[in-house]
């Protein structure tokens, strides 16, 4: 995860931080009824996201997500389960190579992504009247929380088509699957704190919700994470910005 994390100019990922949630000041017991399952619905803008008490409550009755997603995998799996289910894929006759090394190259330059998965497919789209066809890369990122549960996969796309595409609107093989196997958010303040942190690329990048599982876009790379990591990350933002304003008040001018 700390290559593409470095693509991205160091978006943080937190997921794997160790946070002493004992030491925040938690009202989760006394507010356990107000943060019943509907609330964790992205639809209901009811929480405050950028609130370290309900974010607190929120990572206390939010279970890590079963959910099943690209390729088959299923967050909440193990390293083994993982790569069980690369063999799986491979028996089924889907090609995925394994590389030590592997490398994207950018307007920015060619950056390392160390070792890694890769899945290879022959792609297809129905563009108005017609079915356009390529072929697409995407190289699998896996990060495990401190349990060793799968929390969140990073993919990195490189699609190339037989026939060039016009418009800035067009998108790819993998997002438009997406799209179809997900539901918008319809929470504009959770967007709004999305953006506000800067972790997606943009106000019209992917931003989809899947059960208990957030997929989101953070040009180049699409990210599936579970959502009670994601809180967490939130959390972890949450402290450091109290810690920063903390700091700043320190200095004697």
């Amino acid at each position: 995860m700390k290559k593409l994390l470095f693509i991205l100019l160091c978006l943080p990922l937190l997921f794997s931080s160790c946070i002493d949630l004992d030491g925040i000041q938690s009202k989760a017991e006394a507010n356990k009824a107000k943060y019943s399952k509907n609330y964790l619905d992205l639809k209901i803008p009811k929480i405050n996201y950028n609130n370290k008490n309900e974010l607190d409550s929120l990572i206390k009755i939010t279970p890590i997500s079963k959910d099943t997603i690209f390729l088959g995998f299923i967050i909440g799996m193990n390293k083994n389960e993982y790569k069980s289910q690369i063999k799986k894929l491979r028996n089924e006759g889907k090609t995925i190579t394994y590389s030590n090394s592997n490398s994207f190259t950018s307007a920015y330059g060619t950056f390392n992504l160390g070792g890694g998965y890769t899945f290879e497919t022959s792609i297809s789209l129905q563009e108005g009247n017609k079915t356009i066809t390529g072929y697409g890369s995407y190289f699998l990122e896996p990060s495990y929380n401190n349990n060793g549960e799968l929390a969140k996969l990073n993919i990195l796309p490189i699609e190339k088509w037989d026939e060039t595409r016009i418009g800035y609107k067009n998108k790819g093989w993998l997002e438009n699957n997406i799209l179809k196997n997900s539901e918008r958010i319809r929470n504009n303040y959770f967007k709004e704190v999305i953006e506000e942190n800067n972790l997606i690329s943009s106000s019209l990048a992917l931003l989809r919700v899947k059960n208990n599982v957030l997929i989101f876009e953070s040009s180049p790379i699409i990210s599936y994470v579970d959502l009670k990591t994601f809180y967490l990350e939130l959390l972890v933002k949450a402290i450091e910005r109290d810690i920063k304003i903390k700091e700043s008040k320190k200095v004697t001018f």
